[in-house]
């Protein structure tokens, strides 16, 4: 689907859920690679349980930064983008977004801005608005938000890994409870196509989870990312979650063993600290 006014160069046919309805992801276009994982979105949306709609236009007038970033542009930007979005309750319809690149910098920074607590669950590639901004970011203390980063992303500059997330991971406002950084060493900017597949429909019910009210962090949907990161290749790295506000669990990721890609879920759940 995509929104009347704000074209989009995909298509996404929708899901069909259970009586609750299906869960409503609206993706971001500028940044989030509607073209290079045009798949991923497209398997998303065939998916049962999910609709998906992509909201404005990647390379579209205004893709551009605002004028406090470096080389922005006074308008149209993607900050009156991320505006014109909320005039027309697009992304408040949405159960979870899906940003990426400079939408995490500039679109989500200004939706966490105008709705606070309200704003709906976020999947954050390359963790955009948890970098050094032009502008402090507004991080509410209720977001539910799970970045995907990579350790071959352009955006992690002259920094090491470690340092890396170390910086987006000191970002997080000590007092939200419900964020889950998942770092992949191998993975570049543009996500490769087989690991966001196989990663982001875990991704959102995990998000969707750790909204209800009263609910703990979703460790069978952390699980289920860990089992498709496993299942897909040798990828490496990290999964954090905040188990309560400023309290981490660190999970380490290492496909590249035949041990691991084996490893039965119950085995990934003990890890997340489950039963």
């Amino acid at each position: 689907a995509r929104e009347r006014g704000a074209c989009s160069p995909l298509r996404v046919p929708c899901g069909r859920g259970a009586a609750a309805g299906p869960l409503a992801v609206a993706v971001v276009a500028p940044g989030a690679g509607v073209f290079a994982n045009a798949a991923a979105y497209g398997d998303l949306g065939k998916r049962p349980g999910f609709r998906v709609e992509v909201l404005g236009e990647a390379r579209a007038p205004y893709d551009r930064y605002p004028p406090w970033f470096s080389g922005g542009c006074a308008g149209p930007n993607l900050d009156a983008f991320a505006k014109e979005l909320l005039e027309r309750g697009s992304v408040q319809r949405s159960d979870c977004c899906v940003f990426g690149s400079r939408g995490g910098q500039v679109v989500l920074p200004r939706i966490w801005q105008a709705l606070g607590n309200a704003a709906p669950p976020a999947v954050v590639i390359n963790g955009g608005c948890a970098m050094a901004l032009p502008k402090p970011v507004e991080w509410p203390d209720r977001a539910a938000t799970f970045l995907v980063m990579g350790g071959q992303d352009t955006f992690r500059g002259k920094m090491t890994c470690e340092e890396h997330l170390a910086d987006a991971k000191g970002r997080v406002p000590v007092g939200n409870g419900s964020t889950a950084i998942l770092y992949i060493n191998e993975m570049t900017h543009m996500p490769q196509a087989s690991l966001f597949a196989a990663v982001l429909p875990h991704m959102l019910h995990a998000l969707s989870a750790w909204r209800r009210a009263g609910a703990g962090p979703p460790l069978e949907d952390f699980a289920q990312v860990l089992a498709a990161i496993a299942a897909d290749g040798n990828w490496t790295g990290r999964l954090l979650y905040t188990r309560g506000p400023g309290v981490w669990k660190d999970v380490p990721i290492d496909g590249a063993s035949a041990e691991a890609r084996k490893r039965p879920r119950t085995a990934n759940l003990a890890a997340l600290g489950g039963a």
